[in-house]
């Protein structure tokens, strides 16, 4: 096989920008996927990053959105899914179940989607790689939903490999360092990972899946961009 061919979801955030980038730099085919064909058009600077239009809201749509991002390239070989929308900071208390509702549909079950269409559709070698959260493991002052989103993230990922039959290989990505991503240039320090290093990482995931074990993987630093934990992944 040439070149592998990334279909990145959620490519016009901060991480999955990143994400694109970095990978097209690395050498991939890139597809970048998102709601907002304005915002993809950020993507027709002359790069090759190919671009699709397409949600994550039911399996439907996703299979729509899947079968739209063969087209550029021929197919896909790994998916990297950075998926997720902002919600309020407030207290537990202050949330209404319809709420928390809306905060896991957007969250979650956007990733879950996907994982159900699109995992079972990759080559046998292929990889799946969604993007969660050090938030998983601890709780920011009126952010509690948050953790509690990717805390059942990470299980749901630890759930798939589980039952994995064989072909693709599934991954979670836990960003553990702050990123230095669009909207965060400006406040950036030097120590924080560059969007693009994420990329960079995510592309030594699916390049060598035996030396990135995981199924649950950490990204601490810069210094670990490329490589693997040692000792650290969470079965």
């Amino acid at each position: 096989m040439g070149q592998k061919r990334l279909l990145v979801l959620g490519a016009c955030g901060d991480i999955g920008q990143g994400i694109a980038r970095g990978a097209h730099a690395a050498g991939l085919q890139v597809i970048a996927g998102g709601r907002n064909a304005e915002r993809l058009a950020r993507y027709e600077d002359g790069s090759g990053i190919a671009t699709v239009v397409g949600d994550l809201s039911t399996e439907e749509a996703v299979l729509q959105l899947w079968e739209a991002a063969q087209r550029p390239f021929g197919g896909v070989d790994a998916v990297a899914i950075a998926v997720n929308a902002p919600n309020a900071a407030k207290a537990l208390m202050e949330w209404s179940a319809e709420e928390m509702a809306g905060v896991y549909a957007t969250n979650l079950l956007t990733h879950f989607n996907a994982i159900k269409v699109m995992l079972p559709r990759l080559p046998e070698d292929g990889m799946l790689i969604g993007i969660g959260g050090g938030t998983a493991d601890f709780i920011l002052a009126r952010m509690a939903q948050l953790s509690m989103m990717q805390a059942a993230q990470r299980m749901m990922y630890r759930g798939f490999a589980k039952e994995r039959q064989g072909g693709a290989q599934i991954r979670e990505l836990m960003l553990i360092s702050m990123i230095n991503g669009e909207r965060k240039r400006e406040i950036a320090e030097p120590h924080w990972v560059m969007d693009t290093e994420v990329g960079q990482h995510v592309c030594a995931i699916i390049a060598d899946p035996e030396t990135f074990k995981g199924p649950i993987l950490r990204l601490e630093s810069r210094e670990q961009v490329g490589k693997p934990e040692t000792g650290k992944s969470i079965a």
